[in-house]
Protein backbone atom coordinates (compact mmCIF):
# COMPACT_ATOMS: atom_id res chain seq x y z
CA UNK A 1 0.00 0.00 0.00
CA UNK A 2 1.58 3.09 -1.15
CA UNK A 3 0.32 6.61 0.22
CA UNK A 4 0.25 8.70 -2.53
CA UNK A 5 1.07 13.05 -1.63
CA UNK A 6 -1.09 14.21 -4.10
CA UNK A 7 -3.96 16.60 -2.66
CA UNK A 8 -7.14 16.64 -3.95
CA UNK A 9 -7.51 19.16 -7.14
CA UNK A 10 -8.76 22.79 -6.36
CA UNK A 11 -12.07 23.14 -7.77
CA UNK A 12 -11.47 26.96 -8.01
CA UNK A 13 -7.65 27.32 -8.87
CA UNK A 14 -6.22 30.70 -9.52
CA UNK A 15 -6.76 30.10 -13.34
CA UNK A 16 -10.74 28.94 -13.01
CA UNK A 17 -11.49 31.76 -11.04
CA UNK A 18 -11.03 34.46 -13.32
CA UNK A 19 -14.35 33.60 -15.28
CA UNK A 20 -16.06 33.92 -12.11
CA UNK A 21 -14.95 37.52 -11.48
CA UNK A 22 -15.84 38.46 -14.72
CA UNK A 23 -19.22 37.16 -14.26
CA UNK A 24 -19.65 39.30 -11.02
CA UNK A 25 -18.03 42.27 -12.70
CA UNK A 26 -20.53 42.23 -15.50
CA UNK A 27 -23.47 42.02 -12.81
CA UNK A 28 -22.24 44.80 -11.31
CA UNK A 29 -22.02 46.58 -14.48
CA UNK A 30 -25.52 45.62 -15.26
CA UNK A 31 -26.89 46.96 -12.30
CA UNK A 32 -24.68 50.41 -12.35
CA UNK A 33 -26.55 51.08 -15.71
CA UNK A 34 -30.42 50.19 -14.58
CA UNK A 35 -29.76 52.70 -11.77
CA UNK A 36 -28.32 55.28 -13.38
CA UNK A 37 -30.78 54.75 -16.90
CA UNK A 38 -33.59 55.44 -14.12
CA UNK A 39 -35.33 52.15 -14.82
CA UNK A 40 -35.51 51.25 -11.02
CA UNK A 41 -36.54 54.51 -9.02
CA UNK A 42 -34.20 55.62 -6.13
CA UNK A 43 -36.36 58.32 -4.59
CA UNK A 44 -39.68 56.80 -4.39
CA UNK A 45 -39.82 57.77 -0.98
CA UNK A 46 -39.82 61.64 -1.54
CA UNK A 47 -42.20 60.88 -4.08
CA UNK A 48 -44.43 59.81 -1.73
CA UNK A 49 -43.61 62.42 0.85
CA UNK A 50 -44.57 65.05 -1.61
CA UNK A 51 -48.41 63.32 -2.44
CA UNK A 52 -48.92 64.05 1.34
CA UNK A 53 -47.91 67.26 1.59
CA UNK A 54 -50.48 70.11 0.85
CA UNK A 55 -50.53 71.27 -3.04
CA UNK A 56 -48.82 74.82 -3.51
CA UNK A 57 -51.57 77.29 -5.19
CA UNK A 58 -50.09 79.30 -8.05
CA UNK A 59 -51.69 81.22 -10.67
CA UNK A 60 -49.58 80.86 -14.65
CA UNK A 61 -49.11 83.56 -16.36
CA UNK A 62 -47.90 83.40 -19.90
CA UNK A 63 -45.43 86.21 -20.33
CA UNK A 64 -43.85 85.96 -23.50
CA UNK A 65 -47.11 85.98 -25.91
CA UNK A 66 -46.93 82.46 -26.78
CA UNK A 67 -51.26 81.35 -27.48
CA UNK A 68 -52.68 79.24 -25.05
CA UNK A 69 -49.02 78.75 -23.35
CA UNK A 70 -50.32 79.18 -19.77
CA UNK A 71 -52.90 76.76 -20.24
CA UNK A 72 -50.11 74.09 -21.94
CA UNK A 73 -48.00 74.73 -19.23
CA UNK A 74 -51.02 73.83 -16.73
CA UNK A 75 -51.90 70.62 -18.49
CA UNK A 76 -48.13 69.41 -18.41
CA UNK A 77 -48.06 70.20 -14.03
CA UNK A 78 -51.32 68.26 -13.65
CA UNK A 79 -49.60 65.41 -12.40
CA UNK A 80 -47.45 67.02 -9.88
CA UNK A 81 -48.50 68.78 -6.12
CA UNK A 82 -49.43 72.18 -7.55
CA UNK A 83 -53.23 73.48 -7.68
CA UNK A 84 -53.57 76.04 -9.95
CA UNK A 85 -56.02 78.73 -8.92
CA UNK A 86 -55.97 80.71 -12.30
CA UNK A 87 -54.43 81.41 -15.84
CA UNK A 88 -53.73 84.97 -16.88
CA UNK A 89 -51.24 86.97 -19.63
CA UNK A 90 -49.39 89.57 -18.55
CA UNK A 91 -49.61 93.12 -19.64
CA UNK A 92 -46.42 92.94 -22.25
CA UNK A 93 -44.98 89.76 -23.56
CA UNK A 94 -41.55 91.02 -22.49
CA UNK A 95 -40.27 87.63 -20.69
CA UNK A 96 -37.30 85.91 -21.60
CA UNK A 97 -36.81 84.15 -18.66
CA UNK A 98 -38.87 82.14 -16.90
CA UNK A 99 -39.48 82.91 -13.20
CA UNK A 100 -41.78 82.39 -10.09
CA UNK A 101 -43.30 85.68 -8.47
CA UNK A 102 -43.19 84.98 -4.59
CA UNK A 103 -46.50 86.57 -3.51
CA UNK A 104 -46.92 85.25 0.11
CA UNK A 105 -45.64 82.08 -0.12
CA UNK A 106 -42.88 80.35 2.98
CA UNK A 107 -39.31 79.35 1.66
CA UNK A 108 -39.83 75.78 2.10
CA UNK A 109 -43.27 76.26 -0.52
CA UNK A 110 -40.87 78.25 -2.79
CA UNK A 111 -38.21 74.88 -2.97
CA UNK A 112 -40.68 72.46 -3.41
CA UNK A 113 -42.31 74.29 -6.46
CA UNK A 114 -39.10 75.25 -7.87
CA UNK A 115 -38.20 70.98 -7.34
CA UNK A 116 -41.43 70.40 -9.15
CA UNK A 117 -41.30 72.99 -11.75
CA UNK A 118 -37.54 73.47 -12.07
CA UNK A 119 -37.60 76.70 -12.29
CA UNK A 120 -34.98 78.08 -10.53
CA UNK A 121 -35.64 81.91 -11.07
CA UNK A 122 -37.43 84.00 -8.51
CA UNK A 123 -38.86 87.35 -7.30
CA UNK A 124 -40.52 88.76 -4.01
CA UNK A 125 -43.55 90.89 -4.80
CA UNK A 126 -45.19 90.47 -1.29
CA UNK A 127 -49.20 91.55 -0.89
CA UNK A 128 -51.07 91.72 2.22
CA UNK A 129 -54.15 89.76 0.34
CA UNK A 130 -52.70 87.69 -2.31
CA UNK A 131 -54.92 85.51 -4.54
CA UNK A 132 -52.24 82.61 -4.39
CA UNK A 133 -48.68 82.58 -2.96
CA UNK A 134 -47.47 81.89 -6.10
CA UNK A 135 -47.35 83.31 -9.87
CA UNK A 136 -45.50 81.30 -12.29
CA UNK A 137 -44.01 83.00 -15.58
CA UNK A 138 -43.21 81.79 -18.20
CA UNK A 139 -41.05 82.85 -20.48
CA UNK A 140 -39.62 82.50 -23.79
CA UNK A 141 -37.47 79.59 -22.27
CA UNK A 142 -40.91 77.80 -21.41
CA UNK A 143 -39.44 74.29 -23.09
CA UNK A 144 -36.87 73.72 -20.92
CA UNK A 145 -38.94 73.49 -18.04
CA UNK A 146 -41.29 71.46 -19.99
CA UNK A 147 -39.23 68.67 -20.84
CA UNK A 148 -39.43 66.77 -17.35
Amino acid sequence: MSLTTNTPPDSLSPKRRWPVFVIVALIIALIAVILVKGYIPLDFEKHDEEKTMPAIKVIISNGCGYEQLAATYADHIKDKNIDVIRLTDTPKPIYNKSLIVVTGGDEQDLKRLQKMTGIMRFTLAVSDNPEAPFNIILGQDYEDFMKK
